[in-house]
């Protein structure tokens, strides 16, 4: 596909594009038909309905030389999920409530920027894929809070506000009783009353500048376990409240741990999330597939190969 310093020929792109986005499926459409040269095939793929993403991508890989995500975290992660284990790029076009993986990897959250990268010169880098059963997640899993938070959300108010949606959830579900959870993190084995467990690839929430934990990263071959350990309303929100300040390894309230294979139980059981989709309840098993998948990112360092649609 790619050498360093090289270019690549991609005679067809796939568009996998989830109709209920943010961002009008049409406007994105129109920027991809503008992006159209000669020699240049660009198949366009709707998802007929949820649960749908991974069958329908999987579908698309036959004589595809790059995916292209169009949605939001959970789209992409799903995309994801459908190449694992095979040599073509994905490439992202930014259109869902939060966007927090194409955030961290520099893509551009304007539709025409995002189809300009993704369609002209980049470079392909290699990050990690978190895996919990048959699914991938790029950024983040986790049960508790978070997981009764994106269960809570109100559909419309995402589509209008993006991640201020879930601001309302958030504060429903504050008070809710933590949960007795059975850790296990590699050989490292114990348990918590915990109103939050998450399992981390990626760095940051909400934007790149508010980094969840030093030294996280989703090209270094671990998953992240943070434990949360504040049960009373008040606790949680001071702990919650040191992500704003970039401080929370500071935090009496916080057990990290670093793995490759992670097994969650709860009692009574509770849903989790993957990436923002919430898929079932625990028991749950995350495990990570390094360096697994090959990502359209802007120019820029040297640790990649330097690519050209031609």
């Amino acid at each position: 596909m790619s050498a360093p310093n090289g270019k690549a020929r991609v005679r067809r792109v796939v568009a996998i594009v989830n109709p209920a986005t943010r961002r009008d499926p049409a406007a994105i459409l129109a920027a991809l038909d503008a992006a159209r040269r000669p020699g240049l095939e660009i198949d366009v793929r709707y998802t007929p309905g949820p649960g749908t993403t991974i069958e329908t991508a999987r579908a698309a890989r036959a004589g595809a030389d790059l995916l292209i995500a169009v949605g939001g975290d959970g789209t992409v992660g799903e995309v994801a999920t459908a190449l694992r284990g095979s040599p073509i790029p994905l490439a992202i076009i930014p259109a869902g409530s939060t966007n927090i993986v194409a955030r961290e990897l520099g893509i551009p959250l304007g539709p025409r920027s995002a189809v300009h990268l993704a369609l002209g010169e980049h470079r392909l880098a290699r990050i990690d894929m978190g895996r919990s059963g048959d699914r991938s997640f790029l950024h983040m899993a986790g049960a508790g809070l978070d997981s009764r938070l994106f269960a809570a959300a109100d559909a419309d108010l995402k589509r209008r506000f993006g991640w201020l949606a879930y601001l309302p959830a958030g504060g429903r579900n504050l008070g809710a009783p933590p949960t007795r959870f059975a850790v296990v993190a590699d050989d490292d084995r114990f348990e918590v009353v915990s109103p939050l467990v998450l399992v981390a690839n990626g760095g940051s929430v909400i934007n790149p500048r508010l980094r969840l934990y030093p030294g996280l990263r989703s090209d270094d071959g671990w998953l992240d376990v943070l434990v949360f350990t504040a049960t009373r309303p008040a606790a949680i929100a001071r702990t919650l409240g040191r992500v704003a300040t970039r401080h929370l390894e500071r935090s009496p309230f916080v057990v990290h741990r670093r793995a490759r294979r992670v097994e969650l139980t709860a009692d009574p059981p509770i849903p989790y999330q993957l990436d923002g989709d919430v898929v079932g309840p625990t028991p749950a098993t995350f495990s990570v597939d390094a360096a697994a998948l090959s990502v359209v990112v802007p120019l820029g360092g040297n640790r990649t190969a330097r690519r050209t649609l031609t």
